[in-house]
């Protein structure tokens, strides 16, 4: 019988081998997809790169901020890199305080001062002028790891001595400039303990419409006021970093090391299509996922390390969800992301993310990453292409849809070929589509990989078609 056929329609996405039978696997989707995002439904689109903002520091950047005041006076992005707290002058990273080395800072505006908190050092704050960060609205507060502000009042855990003990300040005082005030009495102080001496501790805090969410490693608790707390678990997920928290349009999303996890109300599992990357991230990396909304607030990335899948291994991944498809794209990157912020720079506003090599870059702008090539590959999974495993199949012709991949090599695997072994190869693409002849393929199915890397101009993939083949019933006696 004469075989022909189009796979031109990418709308799924990434899905990952183990998410799927290969029997009932979606035609438009894909098994793996470094580095493409699926935004325009149908089709694979190169991602774009990342830039530098200001100059380079050395080592993990851990703690990222920005703080503005409510009248837009004191606008400062804060960055924490080795044992100093910086802000942005212009182009220079500018020294302003000194802390303890190592330690991840956490951050939250209120009373327009910028509060941080880094489990070690003493909690202070700063309103961004020329002064140096204080203790105004901080005074007498505990020295915790995680903050948060709920319900007109400051919020902070991770005591070292009260792991589990959640405190909170004072209610703004009724005066021109309002201050708040903290008691931290283990007998008369304003805290309550969220399920203490458990065999967890406080691991992040985050606040919603109605409830501050507390996350211990498994469990998440609900406080609602300095009264009114779950006094049991109510959902047995949590997380074990605070960074992995993203607030986006339809609820809060963060990562457990059984999967990337959406709360509104409830918890449901978004990362199904991707569990033989979450699955594997590495129990070293759970404390350093790291999470952010894109500025188009439809598409949340979470960094996750190096990661190894089936043999294959991918340096310093991001997880990349898209709320208005449900579909996920898989990036990689030549540095391991560790925290995030929005920035606003008075015209335009980035996302900002802080590496392991004391960079500060803005995501999705440039075509390079910091001026590194960025590479590809998209890989289609074993298709028997006429619906029948059971007959024998030849392709003479084939045509590749792109634009922009000049280069890219094209090559295959039939059944029975070992794992990633993708030496058998059809040709190389060229600046659109591209046709391949006398190919004399045989196999009873197939699995087709293109790969290369960006020069610059924009690239587009748009799946195959075969123009000429045959297919015959293998004969059975």
């Amino acid at each position: 019988m004469p075989l022909a056929l189009q796979r031109n329609s990418l709308k799924n996405g990434v899905i990952t081998e183990s998410a799927v039978s290969e029997n009932e696997y979606p035609k438009d989707a894909v098994i793996e997809a470094v580095n493409f995002h699926f935004d325009t439904i149908g089709e694979a689109t190169l991602r774009k790169g990342t830039t530098i903002l200001g100059n380079q520091l050395s080592g993990d950047v851990l703690g990222l901020f920005q703080h503005i005041d409510s009248a837009g006076t004191n606008n400062r992005i804060i960055a924490v890199n080795g044992g100093t707290v910086y802000y942005l002058s212009g182009s220079i990273w500018t020294s302003k305080r000194g802390v303890t080395n190592g330690k991840k800072a956490r951050f939250s505006t209120f009373l327009n001062y910028v509060f941080m908190v880094n489990g070690t050092d003493t909690t202070a704050t700063w309103d961004g002028s020329a002064s140096a960060f204080g203790t105004t609205n901080a005074s007498g507060a505990p020295i915790g790891k995680y903050i948060e502000n709920y319900r007109a009042r400051m919020w902070i855990a991770g005591d070292a001595t009260y792991p589990d003990r959640l405190f909170y300040s004072s209610l703004p005082s009724a005066v021109t400039t309002p201050l708040i005030t903290w008691d931290t009495s283990v007998t008369t102080g304003q805290w309550v303990d969220i399920s203490p001496s458990d065999g967890e501790n406080i691991t992040a805090l985050h606040r919603t419409k109605d409830s501050l969410l507390v996350f211990k490693n498994n469990h998440i608790y609900r406080v609602y006021s300095i009264a009114q707390a779950d006094p049991d678990p109510k959902f047995n997920v949590g997380t074990y970093s605070q960074e992995s928290i993203v607030e986006a349009k339809n609820g809060v999303y963060f990562f457990h090391p059984t999967g990337i996890y959406r709360y509104n109300g409830d918890v449901q599992e978004v990362s199904r299509p991707v569990r033989d990357f979450v699955e594997n991230i590495t129990l070293g990396n759970y404390t350093k996922v790291s999470g952010y909304l894109e500025t188009d607030g439809d598409h949340i990335c979470f960094s996750i390390g190096d990661v190894t899948v089936k043999g294959i291994s991918y340096a310093n991944v991001v997880l990349r969800y898209t709320i208005s498809t449900q579909t996920w794209a898989v990036y990689s990157y030549p540095t391991q992301q560790l925290v995030s912020a929005s920035y606003n720079d008075g015209s335009t506003l980035f996302m900002l993310v802080g590496d392991e090599s004391g960079n500060v870059l803005k995501i999705g702008v440039g075509k390079t990453d910091n001026g590194t090539d960025i590479s590809y590959v998209v890989t289609h999974n074993y298709d028997n292409l006429d619906g029948f495993n059971a007959s024998r199949k030849t392709i003479n012709k084939m045509m590749f849809l792109g634009q922009g991949m000049t280069g890219a090599n094209v090559n295959y695997q039939i059944e029975n070929d070992t794992i990633n072994d993708w030496t058998k190869k059809i040709g190389q693409m060229k600046q659109v589509d591209t046709g391949f002849g006398n190919l004399a393929i045989k196999g009873n199915k197939f699995k087709f990989r293109v790969s290369g890397g960006s020069s610059g101009e924009p690239i587009i993939y748009r799946g195959f078609s075969v123009l000429e083949g045959e297919s015959e019933l293998i004969q059975f006696t």
